[in-house]
């Protein structure tokens, strides 16, 4: 599901190229159309779908599969060129012909350049643009296969390198001496020998290393597509073939579409990373939050229980103070009768009840009792001091008067 939206995306975005391939005469000859879609890094591109037939039927193709409104890099393998290198001469050594008549394309590696009759190029890219294509590169094929050699592993040897390819009813052969190429030969021949031949008597080769190298049209239609996308359109090596402008506005139209996704995408991932980062802040301080609660939680069942404690002990307290309280008051009155109490006189009962006070004793005289009575209504503590009743009675052998006396306590 991942890829086949990666697909759509792709598809939606235009990251991918149209590449048509001509392998003989424009009009009436072989073509290959590919969509050459864009990987996910360097080299990792590959053909999407593609077709075989005219260059009518490959534009029919093209318009079939949505691509009528795209431009296309166009492969020439029909226009005759000729390599061009230190060692052979230059772009001015064409008897016959004016500079300003040849266009001349220099490889990317500057080693060679690959130079054709500009009517040529012209009448070619016409042709194609006759029926309904529209161009925004116009590649010779020998330096993409020339770029393909590159890419190649060059054995280390001093002996120049023919490399050979037979495709379609032609021989395409190119010479490489001290890395760089020399020459590059496109013979309608099947046996590629004679042409090796003919390179080695005409270059004075002795002995020579011979190489096949594979140029098919998945291959070349890869090879220029990736070149696309690293150098744009405007800084690969090509004919100076006029661009199609409607196509070129498509085109950036689509990178722009894709700036915006682009855009949209980073917004979108942003508000995500922001959103995850406030979930986890959010989280973070929900746990540091829900600590502290538990942590107040605890302290006020703390407190409760303290106060349920301190309410306890001030009711104790309060126990205990009342009746100290009590105590003390009983106290304080037993002591205001004791302090009267005579030497003649002595108590024998004393009861108190919510200050009432009643006491029951002896004394040896009335006098003594009389005096006793006088003591307790001099107590500013005491009133209502009364005599309830006296008897005259006998105690181990002694005649004494018993007495019951009252009192209130005014605290």
């Amino acid at each position: 599901m991942a890829s086949s939206l990666g697909k759509m995306l792709d598809d939606v975005t235009g990251r991918f190229w149209w590449v048509l391939i001509v392998g003989d005469a424009a009009n009436a000859g072989s073509a290959h159309i590919l969509r050459v879609m864009r990987g996910r890094g360097a080299g990792r591109s590959f053909v999407d779908f593609s077709f075989s037939g005219t260059i009518e039927e490959c534009r029919e193709f093209q318009v079939k599969n949505g691509g009528g409104a795209d431009g296309i890099l166009l492969v020439d393998c029909c226009t005759p060129v000729k390599i061009v290198s230190d060692e052979v001469g230059s772009v001015a050594d064409f008897p016959g012909y004016k500079t300003e008549n040849l266009d001349n394309v220099e490889s990317i590696s500057g080693d060679f350049s690959a130079v054709a009759l500009k009517s040529a190029v012209e009448n070619f890219s016409a042709d194609v643009e006759k029926c309904g294509f529209k161009i925004l590169l116009h590649v010779p094929s020998v330096l993409v296969a020339a770029e393909l050699i590159d890419s190649k592993k060059i054995p280390d040897t001093e002996l120049p390198c023919v490399y050979t390819n037979c495709d379609g009813g032609f021989v395409r052969l190119l010479l490489l001496s001290g890395g760089k190429i020399v020459a590059g030969y496109k013979v309608a021949v099947d046996d590629s020998e004679r042409l090796v031949h003919y390179v080695r008597e005409h270059f004075f080769l002795k002995d020579v290393l011979e190489e096949q190298f594979t140029m098919d049209p998945e291959t070349l239609a890869k090879a220029v597509a990736e070149d696309a996308w690293v150098f744009r359109t405007d800084g690969v090596p090509a004919f100076h073939t006029a661009v199609d402008k409607d196509a070129v506005r498509r085109i950036r139209e689509a990178a722009f579409s894709r700036r915006i996704l682009k855009a949209c995408f980073v917004i979108v991932l942003l508000s995500l990373v922001t959103l995850l980062v406030f979930r986890v802040g959010a989280d973070v301080y929900l746990d540091r939050s829900e600590s502290k609660i538990q942590g107040f939680k605890a302290k006020v069942q703390k407190q409760k229980e303290l106060s349920l404690v301190l309410e306890k002990l001030e009711n104790d307290r309060a126990a205990s103070e009342s009746f100290l309280m009590h105590r003390s008051h009983v106290a304080t009155s037993l002591k205001n009768f004791v302090v009267n109490v005579t030497d003649n006189v002595w108590i024998s009962s004393w009861n108190v009840s919510r200050g009432n006070h009643s006491v029951q004793g002896y004394a040896i005289t009335p006098e003594d009792l009389s005096a006793f009575l006088s003591s307790l209504e001099k107590e500013r503590n005491l009133v209502n001091v009364r005599l309830k009743t006296t008897e005259k009675t006998t105690w181990n052998k002694f005649n004494v008067v018993k007495f019951t006396l009252g009192a209130e306590d005014v605290r």
